[in-house]
């Protein structure tokens, strides 16, 4: 008999034993998921609550949810790079925040870049304070230890903006970057809502080259005040349109192994005409050297 009982004990021991290593496994892998899903909801809760109270904190490149934004085929990875974050305090023209907006940024990178940011806290000034519920900051980015990065090769930063006033909300991302091949590429950076987009062009060759802009001006319009039009080597042609003439291309040069930046304001604000190498359609402006 004792020896029976002892066999039923170890019996029942191991078999407790594999329900626990059970349990163990499936919580290693639910709770997480768990956790996230909860993290979520909260968000989604929270924010609709802001919300109701007429609060938004929101950017292009951020989320309450951690963002990923990847750019590809960009960057030399031997100059400065320079990626702007915009922010708003608006949902769309008809919903925003009355309010100022004061907030921090935070980041961290990784170990083959050095970064630095433009400002480590701001405002979003709101409509009360005749203000337009926009503001920017950005991120200036070079390889680590002056030895530029190799074609491929990946960096990444990772920025956390936290609202201080007049509520606590905190949004996120992680931006991508990877070094691009020998040629010129170009990405068109917006989002719905936003008066402008910027282009983002690389020249990733060892020598300069002459880079075509071409557009409909009744969808953008060229920002006068920037460097690519400003240059005395810069040519372009215009159309006439309800009378008044506009530009509809320009060509101007950009350096070896440089990054260039050209903004646009667009005439439809709602649209949103964002563009990289794996877009699919036209584009709304087309780089042609």
């Amino acid at each position: 008999m004792k020896k029976n009982r002892r066999k039923i004990k170890r019996k029942i021991n191991f078999i407790n034993l594999t329900i626990i290593l059970i349990l163990f496994t499936i919580c290693t892998f639910l709770v997480p998921k768990m956790v996230s899903t909860a993290k979520y909801v909260y968000n989604v809760i929270h924010e609709h609550y802001l919300s109701s109270k007429d609060f938004y904190f929101s950017s292009d490149k951020l989320s309450l949810n951690h963002t990923e934004y990847e750019i590809t085929n960009n960057w030399s990875g031997a100059e400065t790079y320079i990626i702007t974050v915009n922010m708003s305090s608006k949902e769309n023209d008809m919903a925003f925040t009355d309010a100022d907006i004061e907030y921090n940024i935070t980041y961290t990178c990784s170990s083959n870049i050095q970064c630095s940011l433009s400002k480590q806290s701001s405002t979003i000034v709101g409509k009360k304070n005749n203000g337009v519920n926009e503001d920017y900051f950005s991120i200036s980015i070079n390889p680590a230890g002056g030895t530029a990065l190799s074609e491929g090769e990946t960096a990444w930063v990772e920025i956390t903006a936290t609202s201080t006033s007049p509520y606590s909300q905190t949004i996120s991302g992680k931006l991508i970057l990877e070094v691009g091949t020998s040629e010129i590429s170009y990405e068109i950076i917006d989002a719905p809502n936003q008066p402008y987009l910027t282009v983002n062009i690389t020249n990733s060759q060892s020598v300069s080259s002459n880079i075509t802009l071409s557009y409909d001006p009744e969808v953008v319009l060229l920002d006068m005040t920037n460097r690519f039009y400003l240059n005395e080597q810069s040519t372009y042609s215009e159309e006439e349109l309800n009378n008044y003439k506009y530009l509809n291309s320009i060509t101007s040069r950009v350096d070896s192994l440089s990054t260039t930046t050209v903004k646009f304001y667009k005439v439809d604000s709602t649209q949103d005409y964002s563009y990289t190498s794996m877009s699919q359609g036209e584009p709304a402006i087309l780089l042609t050297h």
